[in-house]
């Protein structure tokens, strides 16, 4: 599984915000905050008024790019006295565009933000609380609107929602004559199990299971089933016996058959999407979010079944929660915040938004757009927002907004559960280890 931020492509690393980054462009958080009102320099009107010229950053593929022109223009159409300019680029280097264009004050007047990156921009001022604005935030459920919070303010407002998702290929279990599992009832053994028998009927390169141990998001469904979580606040709390008993597994499932070694894994994890054994019809199944199930799909030319993930034991914690696919935030810095704010209620809240956009950015947050965009889906986009659907009253807390120095964290995965796949370290050694540098890259963010 790959964390992603888009439907359709994996989540390269993101270069973490430090201190220095932000130079004198961003003194204080005090002083910041304070010239959301006074001016700066992303905007071309006076604040205070409706209109004038607005910024708009993004990342995403092409697909996502031609959406949102449409989006924007139709914006512009509706409140012809405001002008936005897109400003877009490829995940591998926004963050750093955005970074340097924050430091020299220049920063967009509306930003799409990522959870690993809220915080490092949040708390230091670089971004707008929105609890004034003119955002109409009433229709996102609480606890996916608090996603976007911080102890000092809500700066961030979720887009869309998403949730683990077990990703099946029907045509491998038919193949291998094995009946698909019970999602309502199996553990991870039921799921070693399962995927051996597949492994052991099917074609010498085909696996029940694709290899999980360098993805930081299937860790943390399995850290969340077990009762933990990353962070809190501004500390790192991963337990390394969690991450240790992650990767026994997967050594396990290696080892038995039931999933990919680890040169094929680490190949794998570096290709992206397009190649993984899902996408490619090699692994009977995988830990996925639900909006990627589209993506899967199209590229493995086969219907995928959608299957809640196995528990630690039978009447496990799922340990699935709903996750912020991405976030709209605003600067503190822009000289049209009324604007931007109107600009982004208009992206949340307006119909015409919302059929343009559909779930390329994930599931609607707010239920009254997703039950207005479900019609004009796609079939595998309509599965992906049944299935998310399906999990109210049986999911967990959203993890808390990652703390600074912690965007680090999935190429820390991947190097460590490289080392523990390859037989270089054991798993604890590998656990202490990865949680110790990431607590040390927190504490100097």
């Amino acid at each position: 599984m790959t964390s992603s931020p888009t439907p359709s492509s994996p989540r390269p690393l993101a270069r973490p915000l430090t201190r220095r980054a932000f130079g004198a462009g961003v003194a204080g958080t005090a002083a910041v905050a304070g010239l959301a009102a006074c001016g700066g320099d992303s905007g071309g009107a006076a604040a205070g008024g409706g209109g004038g010229d607005l910024r708009f950053t993004w990342w995403g593929s092409d697909a996502r790019h031609a959406l949102t022109e449409r989006a924007y223009q139709a914006f512009m159409e509706e409140n012809p006295d405001t002008t936005i300019r897109g400003e877009y680029t490829e995940w591998s280097g926004y963050w750093d565009r955005l970074a340097t264009t924050v430091a020299a004050n220049d920063a967009p007047d509306v930003i799409q933000m990522d959870v690993l990156q809220l915080r490092s921009y949040a708390d230091r001022g670089a971004l707008l609380d929105l609890e004034g604005t003119s955002i109409d935030t009433g229709g996102i459920p609480a606890d996916t609107l608090d996603t976007g919070r911080t102890e000092e303010g809500l700066f961030a407002v979720p887009v869309g929602i998403n949730s683990h998702v077990i990703v099946a290929n029907p045509a491998l279990f038919e193949a291998a004559g094995v009946p698909l599992p019970d999602d309502t009832t199996w553990t991870w053994q039921d799921a070693l199990d399962i995927s051996n028998q597949v492994s052991a009927a099917t074609e010498p390169n085909v696996q029940g299971l694709q290899t999980m141990g360098l993805d930081e998001a299937s860790l943390q469904l399995w850290v969340s089933q077990l009762g933990g979580q990353f962070y809190e606040g501004s500390e790192v709390t991963l337990d390394p016996e969690h991450v240790a008993s992650w990767w026994e597994y997967n050594l396990d499932a290696v080892a038995s058959g039931a999933a990919a070694g680890a040169s094929l894994a680490v190949e794998r994890q570096a290709a992206g999407l397009s190649q993984s054994g899902t996408a490619t019809g090699t692994a009977a199944m995988a830990v996925w979010w639900a909006n990627q199930v589209t993506a899967l799909s199209s590229a493995a030319g086969q219907e995928m079944v959608l299957l809640r993930p196995p528990v630690q034991e039978p009447g496990g914690t799922p340990g699935v929660f709903y996750k912020a696919s991405m976030f709209w935030s605003i600067s503190s810095r822009s000289r049209n915040p009324e604007a931007a704010a109107t600009f982004v209620d208009w992206l949340l809240n307006s119909p015409t938004a919302a059929e343009i956009l559909l779930v390329e950015r994930g599931i609607p947050a707010d239920p009254e757009r997703r039950e207005q965009v479900v019609p004009l889906l796609e079939p595998t986009d309509a599965q992906s927002v049944e299935y998310v659907e399906s999990l109210e009253g049986s999911t967990s807390p959203a993890p808390p907004a990652a703390p600074p120095g912690a965007s680090t964290v999935q190429d820390l995965v991947t190097r460590y559960g490289s080392e523990v796949l390859f037989g270089n370290q054991e798993p604890r050694a590998a656990a202490d280890a990865m949680v110790q540098e990431l607590t040390n890259n927190v504490a100097s963010a």
